[in-house]
């Protein structure tokens, strides 16, 4: 399936140029409630959610994308106040999984089960719901400067660049965008996006990167 990430213009630049994308680690996410979606009311219980979220901190991170590219919110908060780039990304469905969203954190029982961490790596808050994620958890392995990544481009079959789409109030050119690519993706669409005139909605200029 067709999914977006979002990035600042620098970030998406050198990912597509070096073919990876970020793996977040826990302890790094806009969510404090990641993997403490449920209500807690005794100590045991938040020991051993502390102790899985650590193991899970330690050992895994996610890769986070978005059903669609159209809602500003998301260029706002995830792609520098629109000025950014979203990286459309075909991925292997077998390895995405839709989050759930949950206006009440509902109870969870001791001991923690396959059944019950799933609730934990795939539930966020109600009022997230507008980023309409899917997200996929991956194994932390070799580290590359301060940060994991996932080499897209090594597994095809797992995940292919399909579309970049240069922000409303992005500076960077499709030639710049071009450039990036070093003579690959030559199917990956570039497209130059805007304000809607009528509606709340981030949309498709159609005369690309020419001047209105």
């Amino acid at each position: 399936m067709l999914v977006y990430h979002f990035l600042p213009a620098k970030f998406a630049l050198e990912d597509i140029a070096k073919q990876r994308i970020k793996i977040s680690e826990i302890d790094q996410t806009n969510d404090p409630f990641e993997l403490w979606c449920v209500s807690q009311p005794n100590r045991s219980l938040r020991d051993a959610l502390r102790g899985y979220k650590r193991t899970m901190n330690e050992k895994f991170g996610l890769i986070c994308f978005s059903e669609d590219w159209v809602n500003p919110l998301l260029w706002s908060h995830y792609a520098d106040k629109h000025r950014g780039i979203s990286l459309g990304f075909d991925v292997n469905e077998r390895v995405l999984r839709k989050v759930l969203y949950v206006k009440v954190r509902s109870p969870l029982k001791l001991p923690l089960t396959t059944e019950t961490t799933d609730r934990l790596l795939w539930t966020k808050y109600w009022d997230w719901k507008y980023e309409r994620e899917w997200r996929s958890w991956l194994k932390l392995d070799e580290r590359e400067g301060e940060h994991y990544f996932y080499k897209f481009e090594t597994q095809p079959d797992f995940m292919r660049l399909r579309e970049v789409i240069v922000g409303p109030l992005c500076e960077t050119t499709e030639e710049q965008v071009k450039a990036a690519f070093h003579g690959r993706y030559d199917t990956v669409k570039i497209i130059k996006a805007r304000l809607a005139f009528n509606t709340f909605r981030v949309v498709i200029k159609k005369n690309g990167f020419e001047p209105c």
